[in-house]
């Protein structure tokens, strides 16, 4: 019974967000307490806020879901696994000048900042773990796309701090915005979020490969399905929280303007990080199954983590989450959009995807 309602809410986690996002927007108080909820660490003092908590116990569950032999299978072809994990570390340098220029005639250069900061917390993630998912569904090469993910996660102490500053030149005195903030973003590229990514995302996900590694494939599949509750647990605890101060502001004081900005802005965003990914994958003559996981790694990015990320460093601007939370969902659309395309078009199945197996548990997280 309990598999079944887990595999239930799985089939419906894009319906069970919207209910997330539509509790916190009218019950926001909960989700603001549980944010300011923090653990102070045995070593060295370090205080971590329960968002960030329970970013790094999802880290830890698709790093258990990443087998070791998978990324050893996609080292094999290191051009493809630089190709994709290149493609998702520039995305914030080929879309975000872009977003910039088409900005400029805004009338408020506040609201144009929260979006270019919000979209860039976006892009400068990892690769989603569900790219490997949404992948497989399509027919990629899930060890590649898996190898992806982890590629791109270790990047991001680098590729998180080097979005921020590419943001502050964009909406600094030279840029679009023309706003004193550039000061405090590179404060925090200098600062803070390289260490966020590397303790909050880069070690979870070591730790969780490193358990698997040591437990084995053995033991570790009796545990697969507890993995499984608690990520789901852990996508809708962190979509309530992370949401509660952006929508609930939203709620009490609506802006129209900026949330459909928001909206449309972040669906703009998405379908181009699909099309470069697409370009991409032809420009370099992928064979099929790479191609789509080469799409599915330029589109798909760990919003979970720049949700957390929006929420810990900026949370004087709750309105930095807007984008951010739109793109969670549309991502998921696009992506499945995508993927029946894809299928249409590659027929069956490639071998090496089926030979995989289904993406474990672990690596199934609903950004």
């Amino acid at each position: 019974m309990a598999t079944q309602v887990l595999a239930a809410a799985q089939r419906w986690l894009l319906g069970l967000m919207m209910a997330c996002y539509v509790l916190a927007g009218v019950f926001p108080g909960p989700g603001e307490w549980l944010r300011g909820l923090t653990l102070r660490l045995p070593v060295g003092g370090a205080v971590l806020p329960l968002p960030a908590l329970l970013l790094a116990v999802m880290l830890v569950n698709a790093g258990l879901g990443a087998r070791v032999r998978d990324l050893g299978t996609a080292l094999r072809r290191p051009l493809r696994l630089a190709v994709g994990v290149v493609a998702n570390a520039l995305l914030p340098a080929v879309v975000l000048p872009a977003v910039a220029l088409c900005l400029r005639s805004w009338p408020d250069p506040q609201e144009v900042e929260a979006l270019l900061v919000g979209l860039m917390l976006v892009l400068a993630m990892p690769v989603a773990g569900g790219a490997a998912t949404w992948g497989q569904q399509a027919g990629g090469n899930v060890p590649l796309a898996v190898a992806m993910v982890m590629g791109s996660t270790l990047l991001s102490p680098f590729t998180v701090p080097l979005g921020l500053r590419l943001t502050g030149f964009l909406v600094g005195p030279g840029g679009i915005g023309g706003l004193d903030d550039t000061a405090r973003l590179d404060k925090i590229a200098g600062a803070g979020v390289g260490t966020f990514a590397l303790a909050s995302v880069v070690l979870p996900a070591l730790v969780g490969i490193a358990l698997r590694t040591l437990l084995g494939e053995r033991r570790i599949a009796p545990l697969m399905p507890s993995v499984k509750a608690v990520n789901l647990v852990n996508i809708l605890l962190l979509c309530y929280i992370n949401a509660a101060g952006a929508l609930g502001r939203a709620v009490a004081h609506p802006d129209p303007d900026l949330f459909v900005l928001a909206l449309g802005m972040s669906g703009v965003v998405c379908c181009l990080s699909f099309l470069l990914g697409r370009w991409m994958s032809v420009w370099t003559r992928c064979e099929s199954p790479d191609s789509v996981s080469l799409t599915f790694a330029a589109g798909m990015n760990n919003s979970s983590a720049a949700a957390v990320l929006a929420a810990v460093w900026f949370s004087h601007r709750p309105e930095v989450l807007l984008p951010v939370l739109a793109y969670s969902l549309l991502q998921k659309v696009t992506a499945g959009a995508v993927g029946g395309r894809l299928s249409s078009e590659g027929g069956v199945v490639d071998r090496s995807a089926r030979e995989a197996g289904p993406v474990p548990a672990g690596t199934r997280e609903g950004r």
